[in-house]
């Protein structure tokens, strides 16, 4: 069972089908039982079986997560381990299920944003390939036939037809063995410390990857610090969840700038811009300062200065989840009333350039004809 991955469309089906059962009055036991046999999918069988074989033999709900590491993640733990203390398991299921619908969303809004430009791209390609490779080598054949002097143009676009049919093979090998690097040069901390830290970097890709770390930074944060959870672990088990080693090391500098007495908003970066306001040296730390800014926006160091003072630090941090979330639906939604016209635009821009090129021999015959 420690293999079991769930989809997290089925965990949170598990889940949310527990914390309903459990609300209402029924032993966890007999939850489990009546997942079990009113699911029709075999791995929610396979987990509620094995649940309840795990509390009949001694384990408690912490046990049981801990030996489902690819399921139950630390956020998760740290959230059953909060019940443990207060007896309020219905909460907690209740508070994991919501985690993941919001993370569900989230990640459904960055596919979107993702995959649908990139889409009609591939879409895009093959049509030009086909072009290239299949209508332009039949009217090269008319031309060769008929003798005629072809434009630069044309020849440009003859010559990328040729080199298309005998390196294309190799151009497509070249990528494969391309991107099987890189899916092996990720697994290199180094590399991928740098890899996300350059992703980052990119206009419009970059922008709604940083904006999807933040919601997690602050939903996670939030969630953690409401159920009582010190602020060191909390930022521990966020690390866990950010996918971004570059975030990831920022992480746990604020967690040792924490250790050595900083408050959470100095260690965000809030230090280093009031410095910068009192016009103050900023010595050998400056590179180390900026890229903390970098990682996190002013604003959210200000706010959780504000929600510090105030008591009110998870609220604040919530406030900010919601903030992002507005950021990220902004731009997708002028993402998606953007780029398709531009796309279309350029495709049809290009086969136009591709027509006219082939189609101007024809023309010159037509002239010399008449």
């Amino acid at each position: 069972m420690q293999k079991i991955r769930f989809s997290r469309k089925e965990k949170i089906l598990f889940l949310d089908n527990l914390g309903s059962l459990v609300n209402a009055g029924i032993p966890i036991i007999r939850a489990l039982q009546i997942i079990y046999f009113q699911s029709e999918n075999k791995r929610l069988q396979d987990m509620s079986a094995y649940f309840k074989q795990a509390i009949e033999s001694g384990q408690n709900i912490i046990q049981v997560c801990e030996n489902l590491p690819r399921v139950f993640s630390p956020f998760d733990r740290a959230m059953f381990e909060m019940w443990e203390a207060t007896g309020k398991m219905w909460q907690v299921l209740t508070l994991i299920t919501e985690r993941e619908e919001k993370q569900q969303d989230l990640n459904q809004k960055v596919r979107q944003a993702l995959i649908y430009p990139a889409s009609i791209l591939c879409v895009a390609m093959s049509m030009i390939i086909i072009i290239m490779t299949y209508v332009i080598p039949k009217i090269e054949k008319i031309y060769q036939d008929s003798h005629v002097n072809l434009p630069g143009l044309t020849q440009f676009i003859i010559n990328m037809s040729h080199f298309l049919r005998d390196y294309g093979i190799y151009v497509l090998v070249c990528l494969i063995i391309c991107m099987g690097w890189l899916a092996f040069a990720v697994r290199v901390p180094r590399f991928r410390y740098e890899f996300d830290r350059k992703i980052l970097s990119l206009p419009i890709c970059g922008f709604i990857l940083r904006k999807k770390t933040l919601i997690i930074f602050t939903e996670f944060l939030a969630t953690l610090l409401n159920a009582g959870i010190l602020i060191n672990r909390s930022l521990t088990i966020v690390r866990t969840g950010m996918d971004n080693r570059y975030y990831e090391a920022e992480i746990d500098a604020i967690v040792a700038d924490i250790k050595s007495g900083k408050t959470l908003s100095a260690a965000l970066g809030g230090e280093y811009i009031e410095r910068k306001i009192r016009g103050e040296a900023i010595g050998d730390n400056e590179v180390d300062f900026k890229r903390r800014v970098d990682c996190f926006p002013i604003e959210l160091s200000m706010s959780v200065k504000i929600g510090e003072q105030t008591g009110s630090l998870a609220r604040m941090l919530e406030k900010m989840a919601i903030r992002y979330n507005k950021d990220v639906d902004i731009t997708i939604k002028g993402i998606s009333s953007m780029i398709e016209p531009i796309i279309i635009v350029w495709i049809w821009g290009l086969v136009g350039v591709i027509i006219m090129a082939i189609m101007l021999p024809f023309f010159n015959m037509v002239h010399v004809i008449h």
